[in-house]
């Protein structure tokens, strides 16, 4: 009964922390997701002269109060003038943080999401 329970502890610890990878990954994708709506939302209300400005600065203090796991995150805020209608694009880039989870993640994950939210074409400073 010890030999066996010697042999299974080590697949069950490494079970566990899959589970546990695969939970923080899959949390940090919602939550960089959310962020990137609430990014373009914000920056398509603004003038259009500060729209980029607002996306990004938005983009990371929302990331800072939500707590994400990121080593790095890069925010890209495109408006997009010449289409019809005219659209505000963030992509946000996370690089995860692997605190803790050096023994089943060696390799570096990055996670990238992006949304788009339309400008209203009946503003009167557009």
């Amino acid at each position: 009964m010890s030999v066996e329970a010697v042999l299974l502890a080590p697949v069950l610890v490494l079970l566990v922390l899959f589970a546990v990878n695969l939970g923080r990954l899959a949390s940090t994708h919602l939550r960089l997701v959310a962020v990137a709506d609430q990014s373009a939302r914000a920056a398509s209300l603004v003038h259009p002269r500060s729209m980029v400005a607002v996306g990004e600065s938005f983009a990371r203090e929302t990331a800072i109060l939500n707590e994400l796991p990121c080593e790095s995150l890069d925010v890209v805020v495109d408006v997009m003038r010449d289409e019809d209608p005219a659209r505000v694009r963030v992509t946000l880039q996370c690089d995860l943080s692997r605190d803790g989870m050096d023994l089943l993640n060696p390799a570096a994950r990055t996670v990238v999401v992006s949304s788009v939210e339309v400008i209203d074409r009946w503003r009167v400073d557009w």
